[in-house]
């Protein structure tokens, strides 16, 4: 008698967590959420990395800390203007009119457009909205990493002080 007693119980205890699970499964499962670069961070995927217009993003490439500004020219966000500023000697940003500079256009055509960046170093670049655009991954060697957050004013870019960290290729690579 025993154990029909404790078979029933295991049953009646099962039965009730399948209804307590169905009962809050009655809703349709969430759709996975695509995330987007925003101006307060960055999106990497293997190929890519999601950048927000309007915004300071601080490249390493080498030795080299680079500050690239990326601005949509057209209303579908397919012609850019981009400047650079290359770091000072100790890494800084702090006042551009002495540093290293330079600035430049590129279209999305027929895919990509290029940025050219002191080293030698050029990005493909493709517009993903007026808002943001995708920067691919250089091919070839050389240390090369995007910081994850984005800065409003150069004097502000610089690495550690806001939670940020380097992204590389090899992160998202499977």
């Amino acid at each position: 008698m025993r154990g029909k007693r404790w078979i029933v119980t295991a049953r009646l205890t099962l039965a009730a967590a399948v209804a307590a699970a169905g009962a809050s499964c009655n809703r349709a499962p969430a759709p996975p959420q695509r995330v987007l670069p925003s101006a307060e961070q960055l999106v990497a995927t293997p190929n890519a990395v999601g950048i927000p217009y309007d915004r300071y993003l601080l490249i390493r490439r080498d030795d080299r800390r680079i500050a690239l500004h990326v601005t949509a020219l057209s209303p579908l966000g397919d012609r850019v203007s981009y400047r650079w500023y290359l770091a000072d000697g100790d890494g800084r940003f702090s006042r551009a009119e002495a540093l290293e500079q330079g600035a430049g256009e590129t279209v999305e055509h027929p895919y990509t457009g290029r940025i050219f960046l002191p080293g030698p170093l050029h990005l493909d670049w493709s517009r993903g909205s007026t808002t943001f655009g995708w920067l691919y991954w250089p091919e070839g060697g050389g240390d090369y990493a995007v910081y994850s957050q984005p800065f409003a004013e150069l004097a502000d870019v610089a690495t550690g002080r806001d939670g940020g960290r380097w992204l590389t290729r090899d992160e998202f690579r499977d």
